[in-house]
């Protein structure tokens, strides 16, 4: 099986008034796709979904897209087209599973959009890759888990959970009252890390430190309040504004493999306003990638990286942050448990601040507390 069984290419003439500066594939020659800073993939599968109409929103969104300008700094975009929509729900699966897995072999960041959110499995297998602490970040107005066995974009969650039990989730965005006391208790015990839109509204940048840790980063329209979004589904919920300001995080994170935008119904959609907004959070993600700084995350290069070792007594040894140079972002090495190996993941200015204050931020104790449970 090659890219071009798997895609249907889309023509740029077939969409009016393109300002966006993209190039459009009709074969997947390896010469070209070698040149790409970040590639574009059409989704629309729906029918393991109650979102029915998400199928038609693909190209909606694309074209949204089309009509703005380009990113903040020049990069070679390559929409590859739509994902061939399979005879059976699991056939569409096993062909963006392929999609991903091909074109992450490019080494570049991938933007899947269209569809609906249970496409994070099929995703998160290619999206990954081998890291040893994989996370995934959700932005979501709630916790789509359930005990049970009928897979759907509303329990995808133990899905993905089962299949990669190392996995770290980041839940960003989520009200309280829209989830189970059980997908509490789930998200508790695995010790994930989650920030209730209340937190994000308080300060919408603090989520930056949670979305950086993640390789993949699922972003449900339904985070966004219906004043803001017509074709979702929730009264509260993030503004325009913050939901563009995450997908920027999102792409400007060295960490970031594939950003996957879900649940777009232009059915429900009024003035094409949540087309538009949904053209624009794909452009804040490549923006962010445009202004992507060459950080490696190589944490023993002492040009890129500076080491600084604060004592808590709470911890046994010396806790070190890493400040980078570069991107000036802060980073923690985080013990975990008594094996004497030890994992980095993203902090915030303000969190070393309140460490040098003698507290240990919650997401910290979190992530101390499930690799803990690791040893």
């Amino acid at each position: 099986m090659d890219l071009s069984e798997v895609l249907e290419p889309v023509v740029l003439n077939d969409y009016d008034d393109v300002h966006f500066n993209v190039q459009t594939v009709s074969s997947y020659d390896d010469s070209l796709l070698v040149s790409a800073d970040a590639f574009l993939i059409g989704y629309s599968e729906d029918r393991n979904s109650n979102n029915v109409g998400v199928s038609a929103g693909t190209n909606a969104i694309r074209r949204s897209l089309y009509r703005l300008f380009q990113t903040s700094k020049p990069m070679m975009i390559i929409d590859v087209g739509n994902c061939v929509k399979g005879a059976s729900v699991d056939d569409s699966y096993k062909n963006l599973e392929f999609c991903v897995n091909q074109l992450a072999l490019y080494g570049k960041p991938i933007i899947v959009f269209g569809g609906t959110q249970e496409a994070l499995s099929p995703v998160l297998k290619a999206g990954i890759g081998r890291v040893a602490y994989p996370a995934v970040c959700l932005v979501d107005s709630q916790i789509d888990w359930a005990e049970d066995d009928v897979f759907t974009n509303q329990t995808y969650i133990q899905k993905i959970v089962d299949a990669c039990p190392l996995l770290r989730v980041i839940f960003v965005g989520i009200q309280e009252y829209l989830s189970s006391r059980e997908a509490y208790k789930l998200i508790r015990e695995n010790n994930y890390s989650y920030m209730r839109l209340g937190d994000c509204n308080t300060l919408i940048t603090s989520s930056e430190s949670f979305i950086r840790d993640a390789q993949i980063v699922s972003l449900d329209m339904n985070a966004v309040r219906y004043s803001d979004n017509p074709a979702g589904a929730n009264v509260n919920g993030l503004y325009s504004e913050q939901i563009c300001q995450v997908a920027w995080y999102a792409g400007y994170s060295p960490r970031m493999n594939v950003f996957h935008l879900s649940e777009y119904n232009p059915s429900k959609d009024n003035a094409e306003i949540s087309e538009k907004l949904a053209g624009q959070i794909l452009w804040h993600v490549l923006d962010g990638i445009s202004q992507r700084k060459n950080e490696s995350c190589d944490f023993s290069d002492d040009d890129m990286y500076l080491k600084r070792y604060l004592k808590h007594p709470m911890f046994p040894q010396d806790i070190c942050f890493y400040e980078s140079l570069i991107a000036q972002t802060m980073w923690v090495e985080v013990p975990i448990g008594s094996t004497g190996r030890k994992r980095i993941i993203p902090c915030s200015r303000k969190d070393y601040e309140s460490f040098e204050n003698g507290v240990v931020p919650e997401l910290w104790m979190t992530e101390f507390n499930r690799l803990s449970n690791m040893d």
